[in-house]
């Protein structure tokens, strides 16, 4: 098989794809971790949780929903995107640009007009939240057209309102079904957090565990309790790993749908065995990666950035590599 890369438009598109993501990671890490521990942000840029709308796990979820539409449009379109043309470069890239920046700026006023006046905000705080949620937005489409360029903005638009469409179906669907099938988490957080409690015993002295004794709730902030060190934290839904156990599932069946055909059946179940077990375990060395952050790097790192971001890319390059390497044996030849 020709390396997909050698296609100049296709190996474009990846890099933009990886520089967006970098760009969003790296603001992450700017203001979430560095910037908002200083006593200026705290004092002049805070603002209440109710102008943020933080419903209970939706930011993970609508991650996750977002990645699952992603991977299924690169899985619908692959072979259509590695014909992609080469979009150069153009100047009002940089009209873009520095759009995208003046709107991060304003993103960080309305805050400081909140800060100042919140009393006022607090009189309509969905709204508010709704409104900081759409500058949010705003902010990423415009980076998004700074980084790809409006020309593949078009092009894309126009030959792939098929994918799209399926793009915002298959989010929509998914995203539901996570919530759904959300009790479950109380399950993998028990189970993971007791073979960490063991793993960490193992080299720490000092290791903290109790358990959460409450079973299939949606009761917010609960889970197993878990620490090394100073540092101890509570494995709760987004530590479970139940929403990427359900990401993995979901596009397992999405391809075995679009392949039903050219699959052995047989192999197919099996893999699908051993590719949930592996990606049980990947969960797993995420949460434990996480603890050792906590305790020896940043506390405030490791349940802030890291935690938000180490999980999408751990899966990304294991279903990647899962499928690379079980797909030469799940088809018939």
């Amino acid at each position: 098989m020709e390396n997909p890369l050698k296609n100049k438009g296709f190996r474009s598109f990846i890099i933009k794809i990886l520089l967006f993501l970098l760009l969003i990671i790296a603001i992450q890490l700017l203001v979430g971790v560095i910037f908002s521990g200083n006593t200026f942000y705290k004092k002049y840029l805070s603002v209440p949780k109710e102008v943020l709308l933080e419903l209970p796990n939706i930011r993970t979820i609508l991650i996750n929903a977002f990645l699952f539409g992603i991977v299924s449009f690169i899985i619908l379109s692959y072979k259509r995107l590695l014909k992609i043309p080469d979009f150069r470069f153009k100047k009002i890239q940089i009209v873009f640009l520095i759009s995208s920046a003046v709107i991060f700026f304003l993103k960080y006023y309305f805050n400081f007009l909140v800060n100042k006046n919140t009393a006022y905000f607090l009189q309509l705080p969905i709204f508010w939240g709704v409104v900081k949620i759409l500058i949010n937005i705003l902010f990423v489409l415009v980076l998004a057209l700074a980084i790809f360029g409006l020309d593949f903005i078009k092009y894309f638009l126009k030959n792939y309102k098929k994918e799209i469409l399926w793009f915002c179906i298959l989010s929509i669907v998914f995203f539901f079904l996570m919530l759904l099938v959300q009790n479950l988490w109380t399950v993998f957080s028990g189970v993971i957090s007791k073979i960490l409690y063991y793993i960490f015993s193992l080299f720490f002295n000092n290791v903290t565990y109790r358990p959460y004794v409450v079973s299939f709730t949606m009761q917010e902030g609960g889970g197993p309790l878990l620490g090394i060190n100073s540092f101890r934290a509570i494995v709760g839904k987004p530590c479970s790993g139940i929403d990427s156990f359900l990401l993995f599932t979901s596009l397992y069946a999405l391809i075995f749908i679009m392949d039903y055909k050219k699959l052995n059946k047989t192999k197919a179940i099996v893999t699908f065995v051993v590719g949930a077990i592996g990606m049980f375990l990947v969960n797993l060395i995420r949460i434990f990666l996480l603890f050792i952050v906590g305790a020896y790097i940043d506390a405030k790192f490791a349940v802030g950035l890291f935690h938000t971001n180490v999980g999408w890319i751990l899966f990304i390059i294991y279903f990647f590599v899962f499928w690379t390497v079980t797909s030469k044996f799940v088809y018939k030849k």
